[in-house]
């Protein structure tokens, strides 16, 4: 600073050691007293990084940090040491209102949730219940889905059945005292924002009172009410393509409707036929392409542990072997291993194009289910 007029030298300086304002010569103007005096009274703030985490706050819960702009981010919540954990937890409405999620990554969740549901009330006559995935090097997670009101939640990770759902019903219980009775398609900008921040706080103290009932919870599952497992429709893909298509419901199990009337039973089987394989391969592809897993089952619940399922089974050259299937999910795996050694005359070679080797093959899988009474599997 100038002592003749008070004037603030700032850089660069002038190497004649003249004032810029007053223009007389500084001769005790050094390197020390270039910096104005009043700098000596700013207090410098120090800025420390926030390293506080959800596991400082509730005991027990370890969050692997990784960004701070979500609830959970990519990573998880571990709840009980290091194989059970929730990744995503989200909300949306039966007409695709997208209400809540607590991962911008996983949010696609929430467009599959809808797809899924669609599938399951329209064609499998039930309620959208859990979803399985494999994903790479076989690890598998789960989705677990609770309806009410015509709004769908949803929790996905790594935990058990009856824990899953005392997530979704405490879920359910937070947000509809929050939405007090509004609907939830028609929720404006700000009042979505209020909300959403509320939950977010509730949802933690969720996750505080799942940790403390810990003894209380059961891992134990409870069993199918059948001894059985009957297969209504199956399917064999191959990158999507459906290469057999084979309807044995008979009885109006599974709701599909196609469009026009026809004289002809076997043509409409046909269009029916299509139109599940249309839909079976698009939620397989879906799912694949957001999630990079493939789901091995989704249950449907039609009453209490009475189940609808969509299953996949993975084979080599890219073949996908899908079955819906009514009974006791546990079945499943012997129905798969009586038909490999079938298969595998149809899938020994990728896909080439060429339908009619497997037209031969759908007559032979045809007879042999056909041939089993009831469709049953025990």
């Amino acid at each position: 600073m100038c002592p003749f007029c008070g004037y603030k030298m700032v850089k660069p300086y002038p190497a004649d050691r003249l004032c810029l304002k007053c223009h007389k010569y500084l001769p005790n103007f050094d390197e020390k007293t270039r910096i104005s005096e009043d700098t000596s009274k700013i207090a410098v703030k120090k800025f420390e990084t926030k390293t506080e985490r959800a596991s400082d706050k509730f005991k027990g819960v370890r969050v692997k940090p990784k960004g701070d702009t979500s609830l959970f981010e990519d990573d998880r919540i571990f709840l009980k040491g290091e194989k059970e954990y929730i990744k995503f937890c989200g909300i949306t409405s039966k007409d695709r209102t997208q209400l809540f999620y607590t991962n911008e990554k996983l949010k696609y969740l929430l467009e599959l949730t809808n797809n899924l549901d669609y599938i399951a009330t329209s064609i499998l006559g039930g309620d959208l219940d859990k979803m399985l995935l494999v994903g790479q090097d076989d690890l598998q997670e789960k989705c677990q889905f609770y309806e009410k009101e015509n709004v769908i939640y949803i929790v996905y990770g790594v935990f058990p059945d009856k824990k899953g759902k005392w997530i979704l019903e405490q879920m359910v219980k937070n947000y509809e005292d929050l939405i007090h009775n509004k609907n939830v398609d028609d929720l404006k900008p700000i009042e979505k924002f209020e909300i959403n921040k509320k939950f977010e706080a509730r949802l933690r103290s969720i996750f505080k009172e799942y940790l403390q009932l810990q003894e209380v919870f059961t891992d134990q599952e409870i069993p199918y009410l059948e001894d059985w497992i009957r297969i209504d429709y199956l399917g064999l893909s191959s990158m999507s393509i459906g290469v057999i298509s084979l309807l044995l419901d008979e009885s109006g199990k599974l709701k599909v409707d196609v469009p026009g009337e026809y004289d002809d039973p076997d043509e409409e089987i046909e269009m029916k036929e299509s139109l599940l394989t249309a839909k079976i391969e698009a939620i397989a592809a879906n799912t694949l392409g957001n999630t990079g897993a493939y789901p091995r089952w989704i249950a449907v619940k039609l009453g209490f542990q009475h189940y609808r399922f969509l299953t996949f089974k993975k084979y080599h050259n890219d073949y996908f072997l899908s079955f819906l299937s009514e009974g006791n999910l546990k079945k499943i795996e012997s129905v798969e291993e009586k038909l490999t050694p079938v298969l595998y005359h149809g899938i020994d070679n990728p896909f080439s194009g060429n339908l009619k080797p497997f037209n031969k093959l759908k007559s032979t899988i045809k007879d042999m289910l056909y041939n089993i009474a009831e469709r049953k599997f025990y």
